[in-house]
């Protein structure tokens, strides 16, 4: 692209900020225009390193990084790539810009080199690593900073890898880079000693020294190299003096913001926990050294969050050092009493920031609480650290920590209302010190013998829970319910019989975070199951129904919980868990969802209340029809309505189309006029355009050919079916599907309706058998063959694809069939086409003949190994396990951006050869008649 193009993109990078909406999107379609001519990502690098101001600039690092992503490497729904010769400039001008460019756009160019590096380095960048240490030998500090920042970015995926024979090369090609990367450690280490004063200049340092730090932890994550353990006492020497430098003059004035100087400290502290994780025989000589450096920096640490990143990488070095071999170092009783003093029970209390979050962020608050993503905070850190010591000294610590837990509980009783924050931190040294291990299905799995948990229920936490005061201490509330949620498996199923109503009444909390972990609590007990049965039955929980509901729809109208994940998670599981014992309360629950679909659709905002509205939608046609099929009338009228307007937003499309196959599976045919009159628009290109349209509008589609086939056919549709079918299996992403609605078509539309588009069907999946063949398609297509041969015979499959060309039906037995049985992988799709291959073999004539001898035995001989490897699998337990559609909710289905399947709505499988009992057997009898018939016709 040309100067003026150049120039044209800057102005439209700046237009893009523009704060009208017409000038910005005019500016984002000229970009998007542009970016389909060759040479755009050199012309957007262009503007990148013009002297345009600083928000130009950024805009067109942004959106270089963007289209990197996308146009570098090829994926399944983007092939219009960069050209290599345009790459190969990219690549000899993106170190130059990184050690040139202002910081906020270095960060976005960075990103985009750690995409492009990670396809093209070491292989097919043999230049890059020679010029990265070339260039930090300049002594210039802001050169250096560049590319620092620059192998940061390029060896940042090597974190958390295995090593690999790949990886082992890679690493290997740049131990060249460990000595320059000493030497300038000591470099930056050397000038920060000798500091002058100069604060930019001990700030730019300080972040080259960081940027080191990180590379190494990278270049040693997948195991420590020779070329690093080599020179390891250097490097412990500089990190030692890391840890233990401090500069007063470098703090924040912000509390919430880190220092550089907490920031190199943290690294460190990764660093040499890493070691101790991988590499604890080697790490053994500076234990001392940095345990004794660590322990330092906990005692003097401040609470401030600023602190917070520094204080979880000390903790955790703690936490590892205590899972080791030296956990001896921690056996003293003052040792163990230093660190609940000094270390636990500080970072494990609860800080104002947190009860910030609890008022003013609940969402937040709880996911963080309740969902695992708690890593990063220093509570979490301080209980895996107890849980470590725990596990290695059990008696000692559970007596210890137990007395401090008395004492923060008698500090609460002294004054409840105000020192309810001991009360606070008492509970949550109990869960650590209690719980070994967790799951989210089961809550405790296995837990601290020692700890009298009925005792510590009864006298601290069933107090809170039964409170007719909701609103009071609404922290203590929430650390009760977490408590009851984490430990229901170990507590008497009459003890939590008798929490269950106080639950309901915490429904009704203002409290959002009280309110939602009431919703969890209830959700978890019902999916609760003991010896692999539901631990409580629908009489249970009869009693307590209809407060029940009333409470969680009532808790919809508290402020910002009108699309709380938690409370509608909690609505499916008691329409699952109730199931056809919810028709008398369906209407009630009906209306209400009905009118949460149209207020959610004017502005959906979270996908995962989302999922499960419609999860609950779903769940009561599923469950409201089995008791009354009378009721699918009642239903539609409910939910019609939504539906209009709910289909207006294209993301709940998916959603919608499976509640309407739901619903028509539940119909019997004819189909009314209502369903005919939606079905035509559904055959409009543009819905199948949205790949998170396609599995769901298969769906619906193949309950229409179920219950509307011949109405299809008469209503001259076919031709409409078959041009999805056409469209769909020509993608990879999208043939099976393609083939679902094929076999559907055969199997349920009259086979005269048919007849004279097979040829063209034929066609179009040889051509890409021919032409785009994959494992996944193949076994699609023996799926499908296998359903046309049960459905009309062998003898009309021969027919109809001879027709297309004479005698192919056994070259591809031959080539195709006969190579890929085993691909074929479910108990149904097996038993269907073993009964496949069983007609083949004993009722395709063009087998009989002296010419189909051969592979007439070689399908046999298939086939019996195929039934034997089958035997085999079951007798070891080896097997796909059935899909339980109840626990939609044991783990995290949620939403997905593509297409989120709406367990409740399933379709019942089906077999298609349900008259089949056993494939085995059903061989030897066709082959017992086979021998019949051609003994009769021998004589």
């Amino acid at each position: 692209m040309d100067n003026s193009a150049v120039r044209g993109l800057s102005e439209a990078f700046l237009q893009t900020l523009s704060s009208q909406q017409d000038v910005r999107k005019k500016a984002e379609e000229n970009i998007k225009t542009a970016s389909t001519q060759d040479g755009f990502a050199l012309a957007v690098l262009q503007v990148v390193s013009t002297d345009a101001p600083i928000e130009i600039r950024q805009a067109a690092a942004v959106n270089f990084k963007n289209f990197v992503k996308y146009r570098w490497a090829p994926t399944e729904s983007v092939q219009q790539l960069m050209k290599d010769a345009e790459k190969e400039q990219i690549k000899s001008l993106l170190t130059g810009l990184m050690v040139s460019t202002p910081p906020l756009v270095r960060a976005q160019l960075s990103e985009a080199l750690s995409v492009i590096s990670s396809f093209e380095f070491p292989a097919k960048w043999p230049t890059l690593l020679p010029e990265l240490i070339s260039r930090l030998d300049s002594g210039n500090a802001s050169t250096v900073h560049g590319v620092l920042e620059t192998a940061n970015s390029i060896y940042k995926r090597y974190r958390n890898q295995f090593m690999s024979t790949a990886l082992s090369d890679e690493l290997s090609y740049s131990q060249q880079f460990v000595q320059p990367l000493l030497k300038s450690f000591q470099g930056i280490s050397a000038q920060i000693k000798a500091s002058s004063g100069d604060l930019e200049q001990l700030r730019l340092a300080l972040s080259s020294a960081r940027l080191v730090l990180r590379i190494f932890f990278s270049l040693n994550s997948p195991g420590l190299t020779e070329d690093f353990e080599n020179v390891l006492d250097t490097w412990m020497e500089e990190f030692h003096f890391f840890l233990t430098y401090d500069n007063p003059a470098l703090a924040e004035k912000d509390p919430d913001k880190e220092s550089i100087v907490d920031a190199v400290k943290a690294a460190v502290c990764q660093n040499i926990n890493l070691f101790m994780e991988m590499n604890e025989e080697e790490f053994a000589k500076y234990l001392g050294t940095f345990a004794q450096d660590v322990w330092t920096q906990l005692t003097r640490m401040t609470l401030n969050p600023g602190q917070d990143n520094l204080a979880m990488s000390a903790i955790r070095f703690l936490t590892t050092l205590v899972k080791g071999v030296h956990h001896g170092l921690f056996q003293d009783e003052k040792v163990l009493q230093q660190v609940c003093e000094q270390i636990v029970i500080p970072n494990i209390r609860l800080r104002d920031d947190l009860e910030e979050m609890f008022d003013m962020n609940w969402v937040e608050y709880v996911r963080r609480d309740t969902e695992g993503s708690d890593m990063d905070t220093r509570r979490r850190a301080a209980t895996d650290l107890v849980k470590a010591l725990t596990s290695k000294f059990e008696a000692k610590v559970t007596e210890l920590f137990t007395g401090y837990v008395g004492a923060l509980l008698a500090e609460h009783a002294q004054n409840p209302t105000a020192n309810w924050k001991a009360k606070d931190c008492a509970i949550y040294l109990v869960v650590a010190l209690t719980v070994r291990g967790r799951t989210a299905a089961q809550g405790a799995t296995t837990t601290n013998q020692l700890v009298n948990i009925g005792d510590f229920y009864s006298q601290q936490i069933a107090p809170e829970l039964t409170s007719s005061a909701v609103d009071d201490l609404t922290i203590l509330k929430a650390d009760a319910l977490k408590f009851l949620t984490i430990l229901r498996g170990q507590l008497p199923t009459p003890v939590i019989m008798a929490a269950f109503g106080n639950l309901v009444a915490l429904l009704g909390s203002d409290s959002n975070v009280v309110h939602s972990y009431a919703a969890i609590a209830i959700e978890r007990l019902l999916a609760s199951k003991e010896n692999g049965r539901q631990r409580f039955s629908v009489s249970d929980l009869q009693a307590q129904l209809m407060p029940l509901l009333n409470n969680l729809f009532g808790a919809f109208q508290k402020p910002e919980s009108g699309e709380n994940e938690y409370l509608m998670k909690t609505v499916m599981r008691v329409i699952t868990f109730v199931g056809p014992e919810i028709a008398p309360v369906a209407a009630l629950c009906l209306e209400r969802i009905a009118a949460m679909l149209l207020q959610v659709c004017q502005n959906p905002t979270q996908p995962g209340f989302n999922h499960y509205l419609f999860e609950s939608v779903a769940a009561l046609i599923r469950y409201s029809a089995a008791a009354d099929i009378s009721k699918v009338a009642d239903l539609e009228s409910n939910l019609f309505p939504a539906f209009n307007v709910v289909l207006q937003q294209d993301e709940f499309h998916p959603y919608v189309f499976q509640i309407f196959a739901q619903l028509i599976e539940l119909r019997t045919a004819p189909l009314p006029e209502l369903y005919m009159t939606i079905f035509k628009p559904l055959l409009a290109p543009l819905f199948w355009e949205r790949p998170g349209n396609v599995p769901a509008l298969t769906r619906l589609l193949q309950a229409y050919l179920v219950k509307a086939g011949a109405q299809i056919a008469q209503q001259g549709l076919l031709q409409g079916v078959l041009g999805i079918f056409q469209k769909l299996v020509a993608s990879k992403a999208h043939d099976q599907e393609g083939f679902r609605i094929l076999e559907g078509l055969i199997t349920h539309m009259p086979p005269e309706s048919l007849q004279q588009y097979m040829p063209t069907v034929w066609s179009l999946l040889f051509q890409r058998l021919q032409a785009a063949k994959t494992s996944r398609f193949v076994r699609g297509f023996l799926v499908f063959l296998s359903h046309y041969i049960v459905q009309r015979g062998p003898g009309a499959l021969a027919a109809s694809v001879d027709a297309v060309q004479p005698g192919i039906l056994l070259v591809l037995l031959q080539q195709v069939w006969l190579p890929n049985m085993a691909s074929v992988r479910g108990e149904t799709e097996e038993k269907l086409m073993a009964v496949a291959t069983t007609k083949l073999v004993c009722e395709l004539p063009a087998l009989q003949t002296a010419e189909g001898a051969a592979l007439w035995g070689q399908l046999l001989g298939g086939l019996l190994k195929a039934l034997e490897q089958r035997r085999l699998e079951q007798e070891n337990g080896v097997g796909e396990a059935p899909e339980n559609h109840e626990d939609v909710a044991e783990e995290n289905q949620g939403y997905a951006a593509s297409f989120a399947q709406l367990h409740n709505a399933a379709p019942v499988e089906r077999d298609p050869v349900s008259d089949v009992a056993d494939a085995k057997t059903n061989l030897a009898a066709s082959l017992s008649r086979l021998s019949q018939d051609s003994a009769i016709t021998a004589d």
